[in-house]
């Protein structure tokens, strides 16, 4: 603990030797600045038929001295004592004895679960329904135009059956998920300043959510030798300050289904994996080029397209593709902002414990013609006919918030890292989209039981 002290008092000296040098007009000049007003946006290409929009989300004040001292003595703080190589993580279950019992309750209450095998320190999870391994290739598009290559995360179903197929796995380890949190990424995102230092991350290599997933070579198949594959192909885009793994768990069971599941690295990642702002690179350029990128570079032939968005990435999931494409939607709306119909097959699914939604938002985010199901009416059966436009609003005392849909291992991985930095975020009144409220909860577990299934039977319907 002593050899971090200088290196969490160094910034609070620099910035206050700064604030004290400076004189009263100079410093007049570089602190009345209008307070930075934290926006979500989505942008629309021509061809896409939309436009821009924008919402407020909160304010953060550019001219406090102390506080920006505070979070960036804090962040070191909390990085260099968490520093020193990668850390692994499993998909932990949350430290609460209730746990449990609340997904048992449920599970008598007609819901679909999953089989589950827990312990104290990781928890597997698996379909009974199927015993198809995966294969998970981590890849990267190159952007034309824009300088960066997008890392991009891929699993499908292991071909067993023919060793020089394309889609075959390379090895019989498990997989490994690289994931990345960057500090100065997220201040950068939240508070519009590269004030923090770049050294500020930190690495975790994750394993997957459910069992028989298999790590991949990591190269492209058109260099495989075994031809193409032709499946339907899901995108995957995660939110806003979120990542390729985000929704990693959808994606493991989707491809043991057949599904070729695929999810880029957007702009406003917390990985930081690349260097960009979102003046010069948008989703909807890292989307076509992955598109682009599946039929010439890996040899594929998509029979058909899905994408799943949560969150900031329900915009995503809006405006691509046309009225052919299958979409779902979480924690974020079912409808363009600009009132431009999507057609196709869409599943919403919200939860009324998310702290960004409440019942007034519900009805704007959920056209009408949606026909809703109530979580008690899941069936554990794979014969279940959805609508073409679904709705699962989840309610109850305990509902997920807004992060618990993500993957466990994402979200411990945030908790193990990031907990220091909520006292922070909490006296700067920066948006912390509910990971205070997981940090308590730890339901990914729970969650996932409800929702995967689901989108993976949603999915089996209308995706072929």
């Amino acid at each position: 603990m002593v050899e971090v002290l200088p290196i969490v008092l160094l910034p609070i000296v620099i910035i206050l030797t700064s604030h004290l040098l400076i004189t009263p007009s100079t410093a007049l000049l570089l602190t009345q600045q209008h307070p930075l007003r934290l926006k979500t946006s989505t942008t629309t290409n021509a061809s896409g038929g939309g436009g821009s929009s924008s919402r407020d989300v909160g304010v953060v004040p550019r001219s406090n001295f102390l506080k920006r001292a505070f979070l960036l003595s804090t962040s070191t703080a909390a990085a260099t004592i968490g520093l020193g190589g990668s850390s692994a993580l499993a998909f932990s279950s949350p430290p609460s004895s209730s746990s449990s019992t609340d997904r048992s309750s449920r599970n008598n209450r007609g819901q679909r679960p999953m089989a589950m095998t827990e312990s104290s320190s990781s928890t597997t999870a698996s379909t009974q329904s199927s015993t198809k391994t995966v294969v998970y290739r981590s890849l990267s598009i190159d952007m034309p135009g824009y300088g960066v290559q997008v890392p991009v995360a891929m699993w499908s179903q292991n071909n067993d059956d023919n060793e020089s197929s394309s889609l075959s796995a390379t090895t019989t380890a498990t997989a490994i998920y690289s994931h990345r949190i960057s500090i100065k990424k997220i201040g950068s995102m939240l508070l519009g300043s590269d004030f923090i230092p770049q050294f500020l991350s930190k690495n975790f290599n994750l394993s997957p959510t459910f069992g028989g997933v298999l790590g991949g070579d990591g190269t492209s198949s058109s260099s495989s030798g075994g031809g193409g594959s032709s499946a339907p192909v899901i995108i995957l885009a995660h939110g806003y300050l979120g990542s390729r793994f985000d929704l990693s768990h959808i994606a493991e069971e989707l491809a043991r289904e057949g599904f070729i599941c695929l999810s880029p690295e957007y702009p406003e990642s917390l990985a930081s994996s690349y260097t960009t702002t979102t003046s010069n690179i948008d989703r909807t350029a890292i989307t076509n080029q992955l598109l682009s990128y599946l039929t010439t570079d890996l040899n594929l032939t998509p029979t058909s397209y899905g994408i799943v968005g949560h969150s900031l990435g329900c915009g995503t999931a809006l405006i691509t593709g046309d009225s052919t494409w299958t979409r779902v939607c979480i924690a974020g709306p079912a409808v363009r902002r600009d009132g431009v119909e999507t057609g196709g097959n869409t599943l919403s699914i919200v939860s009324l414990g998310d702290g960004l939604v409440n019942r007034d938002r519900v009805d704007s985010m959920i056209p009408s013609s949606f026909t809703r199901i109530e979580e008690s009416t899941l069936s554990s059966t794979t014969t279940t006919k959805y609508a073409s436009k679904t709705a699962l609003i989840i309610d109850r005392p305990d509902a997920p918030n807004h992060i618990s849909f993500l993957a466990g291992n994402v979200n411990d991985s945030m908790v193990s890292f990031l907990s220091p930095l909520l006292p922070v975020a909490q006296t700067l009144s920066i948006p912390v989209l509910d990971f205070d409220r997981y940090k308590e909860s730890r339901d990914s577990v729970v969650t996932a039981s409800v929702t995967v299934p689901l989108i993976v039977g949603f999915f089996r319907q209308f995706l072929v």
